[in-house]
């Protein structure tokens, strides 16, 4: 064995070496590409299903603030009922016309909407306000008569019916 034989081997020596590190290298390449992948496809999914419980937190909310208002509403109306029961008089006539206070009530306020209402487009109502504010005045007056009416019509008639009596 001559000198040239060792420096062929220790010159194959180290290129298997240096391809046996290079094919290591690229192995740990692709290996730690597909563990990458996989924390990628890991972290998308723990993100989506982060997205899902968001989601359904904020359903969830909803419909717990929804039964609440259904809840208040449903108290409220409970509690109205029972001020009405609580002011029932001894005298047959005080609650007769305690109870024609809201059937006279609310067609009156109907029939002062229609009023305005039909003398703000015929246009008679125009040298009661000054021009500069009509407008806004009558958007504003409209508004508040048909939100009294309806809330007239609604609320005094829409849950408000009387128990019928037992026998």
């Amino acid at each position: 064995m001559d000198i040239a034989d060792i420096g062929a081997s220790a010159l194959s020596g180290g290129l298997l070496g240096t391809l046996g590190t290079a094919l290591g290298r690229v192995t740990g390449y692709f290996e730690r590409r597909a563990e990458l992948g996989q924390e990628r496809e890991r972290w998308t999914h723990e993100l989506q299903l982060e997205e899902m419980r968001a989601r359904n937190a904020v359903a969830a909310a909803s419909i717990e603030r929804e039964a609440a208002l259904q809840t208040s509403r449903f108290d409220a109306l409970g509690e109205s009922i029972r001020g009405d029961a609580a002011q029932e008089s001894g005298y047959a006539w005080v609650s007769a016309v305690r109870a024609l206070v809201r059937p006279v009530l609310t067609p009156l306020l109907w029939g002062l909407y229609l009023i305005v209402f039909v003398a703000v487009m015929n246009g008679s109502a125009d040298h009661f306000i000054a021009d500069d504010v009509e407008a806004e005045f009558i958007g504003y007056f409209i508004a508040n008569i048909a939100f009294t009416a309806s809330a007239a019509t609604l609320w005094w008639f829409g849950d408000r019916a009387r128990p019928l009596p037992r026998r």
